[in-house]
């Protein structure tokens, strides 16, 4: 494995730097076209041709050819198996997955699309109190369905934006999960979860009695979150369980932006945590398992579970809070720097919120004195427009990089068109709104009418939290290219560089089979796409040089 990532990064390297010649000579070119000159074949003769990047360009050459070598000897004179042990997955097989696993979500799609169809119509027909019992169970598990969805769409705008989520997230860069994969598994729950819905609404025509169907389906969501197997994207459930642990213990362990990221998914992904709160409380202490065969939702009295039904959904919307503030003081102590701990009070005026939405509906259900109930609401009033202040200024300013700049925007744009920009500032101050408002509603069991409101916007929550997921990162990979660590995309001419995959298939191919790929490449009109530099910006300004400067040089690339 690590002979292979070496391969790799040579193959990259060598390629780097003949794109950077070639790009070098292009510039030199078009200079002393532009300006009828030789101060560009003059400054190319004296600086790039003896620079270091021309003169040992064999020097990867030659540390490949030792590598492959030493992969021939550990594979007994293979040629063609230790080769491919250097290979990566060739771009061909890329495509032709991908065409795979589009069609598998445009199935799911239609399936989906008829599914929800029959469940509307069962509700519409036959609105009993038993199916919206049924539906309030499955409350979470769709904010889980809808947030990997709106997680897929938001990797293909950073996939075709150029952003780079591997290099933010530190992903593997061989194996990981496409847009195409997520949107996949968001197809396939969402079928098994209105599969589900359809059965439990249908459960007089079952054997199997309607409080089950729920079960069975977050047991089956369990089961394949901790499938020991190597089945069903097992890296990325691996990678997904080790950063969930990283953010239980954050106090212990230092921070890192993977785990940052998550901790803030769980902020929007409270309602779901309370929801499977509910659905414990409802299978362990409120349903009746003597009476299943009834095919009715039975209810047991349980006075400790009442009791703690108060406490708890508070305690439950501060975690994903508390796990960020943790993060904050941690990354406070390693770092010093002040900011964390002005992020640390972003947090805690969540808090405040939380436990007065849960003082004014505690004073309410015990029919306390108006006056106490009012007190309690407008503490709950003035630290809500506090948070909602606070939250959209660090959203706006600190996570999207906004307000900086050209207009209320910033000085470097990656999505193509500024309303974008506009229309989601306006969007994050209205649904941050929601956000706080669902936050006192959640806590209304004994409220109908609250319970539907919040079952509305909850997803609008998660919608939030995935157009901020968007400018997030887009903020994120310009500070990496601020630091070097990655650079934005731009267009190749055809034939700049080799593949490393393509590279490697040269190798493995006789000579004979080079020639017709030779003569097909030269008739085609495809232009390939250089994967070691999707990075770089998709265009140079253009920048007017001096003629009567012949000392002024070309930048060097950094």
């Amino acid at each position: 494995m690590a002979v292979g990532e070496l391969y790799l990064g040579l193959v990259f390297l060598q390629s780097y730097q003949e794109l950077n010649y070639r790009g070098f000579c292009k510039i030199t070119k078009k200079y002393d076209e532009k300006f009828a000159c030789e101060h560009g074949l003059q400054w190319r003769t004296e600086k790039l041709d003896t620079s270091f990047i021309y003169t040992e360009r064999t020097r990867c050459g030659q540390m490949m050819v030792r590598l492959e070598t030493f992969m021939l000897q550990l594979e007994g004179g293979n040629k063609q198996k230790a080769l491919r042990r250097l290979q990566v997955p060739p771009r061909g097989m890329e495509q032709t997955a991908g065409q795979w696993i589009t069609f598998r979500i445009g199935v799911t799609c239609g399936l989906v699309i008829a599914l929800l169809i029959l469940i509307a119509l069962k509700v519409w027909n036959e609105l009993h109190l038993d199916h919206l019992k049924a539906l309030q169970l499955y409350r979470g598990s769709f904010l889980l369905i809808e947030f990997l969805f709106f997680m897929g769409l938001s990797m293909c705008c950073w996939g075709k934006s150029g952003i780079n989520q591997v290099l933010i997230f530190e992903l593997d860069p061989r194996q990981h999960l496409s847009h195409l994969h997520v949107l996949e598994v968001a197809g396939c729950l969402a079928v098994c979860w209105c599969a589900s819905v359809l059965a439990s609404l249908h459960s007089s025509l079952l054997s199997v009695p309607q409080q089950l169907h729920p079960l069975f389906f977050h047991g089956l969501l369990l089961l394949l979150l901790l499938n020991p197997t190597p089945t069903c994207h097992s890296r990325s459930r691996r990678w997904l369980l080790t950063v969930m642990w990283k953010v239980l213990t954050a106090a212990f362990r230092p921070v890192e932006f993977a785990e940052c990221w998550l901790a803030d998914q769980l902020n929007s992904l409270s309602p779901l945590i309370l929801s499977m709160w509910e659905i414990l409380c409802f299978y362990t202490a409120q349903i009746g398992w003597e009476d299943l065969q009834d095919g009715s939702f039975l209810y047991t009295e349980s006075l400790d579970w009442d009791k703690q039904s108060k406490v708890v959904p508070c305690l439950i919307q501060c975690l994903p809070p508390w796990l960020r503030f943790t993060q904050c003081l941690r990354c406070f102590w390693d770092s010093g720097h002040t900011l964390h701990l002005l992020n640390a009070g972003k947090y805690s005026t969540v808090f405040l919120m939380v436990t007065f939405a849960g003082l004014y509906n505690i004073a309410r259900e015990r029919a306390a004195p108006a006056m106490e109930v009012n007190a309690y609401l407008y503490l709950w009033a003035v630290a809500t427009c506090l948070s909602v202040l606070v939250t959209v200024s660090w959203d706006l300013r600190m996570d999207w990089g906004l307000l900086q700049g050209n207009g209320l925007l910033k000085e470097e744009l990656v999505y193509s068109k500024e309303v974008y920009y506009y229309a989601a500032m306006l969007a994050d101050v209205l649904l941050r709104i929601s956000w706080a408002i669902n936050i006192l509603l959640a806590q209304m069991k004994d409220s109908a009418a609250a319970s539907t409101a919040s079952a509305v916007l909850a997803p609008l929550e998660v919608l939030r939290r995935s157009m901020w997921n968007l400018f997030r990162l887009e903020n994120e990979h310009l500070k990496n290219c601020e630091q070097c660590r990655a650079v934005r995309d731009f267009d190749f001419p055809s034939g700049t560089v080799n593949m490393p995959e393509q590279f490697l298939q040269e190798k493995l191919m006789d000579q004979d089979e080079l020639d017709n790929n030779e003569h097909n490449t030269s008739t085609s009109h495809h232009r390939p796409t250089c994967l070691p530099f999707r990075y770089l910006r998709p265009a140079v300004e253009e920048t007017n040089l001096p003629i009567q400067s012949p000392k002024m040089e070309p930048a060097p690339c950094p």
